[in-house]
């Protein structure tokens, strides 16, 4: 096992001030709103080419919770019923919140320079950095953190020995990974055993 893996891995997303557009909640289930159906796009972007539509009224949408602000139009990230980890965009307009999603969220979080991504899914986490393999760690349910209902921790272990903590909290303006345009819904800073210290950006993804 990788020397910056053994002991304490804690990754601690922070919150923000309020901005006057703030990334959609991925906790929440959305629906199609206006008249016509809702026209799906490859990437945040009015030309971009179409990837699907969605009917009017179509409720139980699931969001990436990320985010595309342009001049004239702000994109939302959805993941669409069958699409699996392949989001497609919509203007934010088209989208209403509903109701809190029972599921557990599956966050895909990275960041750059150094680059790092960790996937939680369930019981099990996956960590990668380009200069070595995929690291499969065991994840402990969440814990909610008390006195404050945004922070969630979970305990990340490998073959037995404790890895460290994941420590999520929602962010109302967003995460900007360093490297495009989009604003993502937590924030996280990781910290090595060996005082390395990581900042990324966390969003919802799909299966």
């Amino acid at each position: 096992m990788k020397p910056w893996l053994v002991g304490l891995l804690s990754i601690i997303a922070l919150g923000g001030m309020a901005a006057a557009v703030s990334t959609p909640d991925p906790g929440l289930r959305y629906s199609v709103a206006g008249p016509g159906p809702l026209v799906l796009r490859a990437a945040p972007d009015p030309g971009a080419a179409r990837s699907g539509s969605l009917p009017a009224g179509a409720k139980g949408l699931i969001l990436t919770g990320r985010i595309a602000e342009g001049e004239d139009m702000v994109f939302w990230e959805v993941l669409p019923p069958g699409a699996g980890d392949r989001p497609a965009w919509a203007p934010a307009p088209r989208l209403a919140a509903g109701d809190p999603d029972s599921a557990p969220l599956i966050l895909q979080c990275s960041g750059t320079e150094p680059f790092w991504g960790l996937k939680l899914a369930g019981g099990q986490a996956r960590m990668s950095r380009p200069e070595g393999p995929e690291m499969v760690l065991q994840a402990s349910p969440r814990q909610t953190a008390a006195g404050d209902t945004r922070v969630q921790v979970q305990r990340l272990s490998a073959q037995g020995r404790p890895a460290g903590q994941v420590v999520l909290i929602r962010r109302a303006p967003g995460c900007s990974d360093g490297m495009s345009d989009l604003s993502y819904p937590y924030e996280a800073v990781v910290t090595t055993p060996s005082g390395e210290v990581l900042s990324g950006c966390c969003r919802r993804a799909g299966g």
